[in-house]
């Protein structure tokens, strides 16, 4: 089997997050493949400037104002919902901001409250591996879906608590519901971290990395788009929680030396200790907190810089799923790109 199960039966398609970077070409993918899709936003604006001519339907509302969601489910047979509170970039604390909980706890409780009577059938919850908690990827092993999740920060027990909630309905309503979490994703036309560290890496601002070598799990967004599709089309995937990664984990030194690499420079022989690599990070925390603003490297920033985040994505391998990309084709595109250009 392969990625291209029973995408085809889906029918009428409600995508929640349409906007956002995996949302907005999980709609597209629909769009290509003929599926009628719905979009919930808060902003119709954004959705006609993304898709002039593409007949989307749009469904103005907000999660968190119930009132606005009153005949979402109209007609549909599929949902992909993806919408959860997105912080400003210069927010300090970006995984413990209070929104966190209104907008993904509480909007996909009003969500499925709002899908109650309608006739869907499938309904897929686009979440992250930060419901687990850190230390699930930190076990020495690839932590899998079925991990006791102990999540850590205001982000993951929110996203755990939506999770919750549409397994909950899928298995109140007696339909196809299933939960699939990403790692870091890539691809996303040069956003991200991957693409943050190439940037800083040919600007000359990242410094030669230790040798250490940890495991971090990564998915390609196409690959995470064809893996929301086979959950969705597959006969048995529902009331399950899925992992989906490209199958291979990465350390942050190979990523740096991968990125010199493409960029035709040669390796250091020498790397910055990992004690003064602490002490910067201690200041840019303490910095952080004083100034009310993001700085480049934090306590949080260096604990995903040296340790593990690493995942088990063979639950979704046995529906069929194979990935189709790895991060090394996706640094040397990322190099390709103009802003990844020579150190001044």
């Amino acid at each position: 089997m392969t990625n291209t199960t029973q995408s085809d039966h889906l029918g009428p398609v409600l995508v929640t997050g349409a906007t956002g970077q995996v949302g907005r070409r999980l709609v597209s993918a629909l769009l290509a493949t003929g599926h009628p899709v719905t979009v919930l936003t808060r902003s119709p604006e954004s959705v006609r400037r993304l898709w002039p001519n593409d007949g989307v339907r749009v469904h103005a509302g907000d999660l968190t104002e119930a009132e606005t969601l009153a005949g979402l489910g109209v007609g549909l047979k599929t949902v992909f919902h993806l919408a959860s509170y997105a912080p400003r970039p210069d927010e300090p604390d970006l995984y413990n901001a209070p929104d966190h909980w209104r907008v993904t706890a509480e909007g996909t409780a009003n969500l499925v409250a709002a899908l109650a009577e309608a006739p869907i059938e499938r309904l897929v919850h686009v979440s992250t591996v930060k419901a687990m908690g850190d230390r699930a990827g930190a076990l020495g092993r690839p932590a899998g879906a079925d991990t006791p999740p102990e999540p850590d920060c205001l982000y993951g027990r929110a996203k755990l608590a939506a999770e919750r909630r549409v397994l909950e309905f899928g298995q109140a309503r007696g339909i196809e519901a299933s939960v699939m979490r990403l790692p870091m994703v890539y691809g996303l036309d040069g956003a991200g971290n991957i693409a943050r560290m190439v940037e800083a890496v040919a600007a000359g601002r990242f410094p030669p990395w230790p040798r250490l070598d940890n495991r971090r799990s990564a998915i390609h967004v196409d690959d995470a788009i064809a893996a929301a599709l086979l959950i969705a089309g597959h006969q048995a995937s529902g009331d399950r929680t899925y992992i989906a990664t490209d199958g291979r984990p990465y350390s942050t030194r190979w990523i740096y030396e991968q990125i010199l690499s493409a960029l035709g420079r040669p390796i250091p022989r020498w790397t910055v200790p990992l004690w003064m690599l602490r002490g910067a990070a201690l200041g840019g925390t303490l910095a952080e907190r004083r100034l009310g603003r993001r700085m480049p490297l934090t306590r949080d920033a260096l604990v995903k810089l040296t340790g593990d985040a690493w995942y088990d994505s063979s639950a979704i391998a046995a529906l069929g799923f194979v990935p189709r990309y790895g991060l090394a084709d996706e640094i040397r595109r990322l190099v390709r790109r103009p802003a990844a250009g020579p150190a001044p």
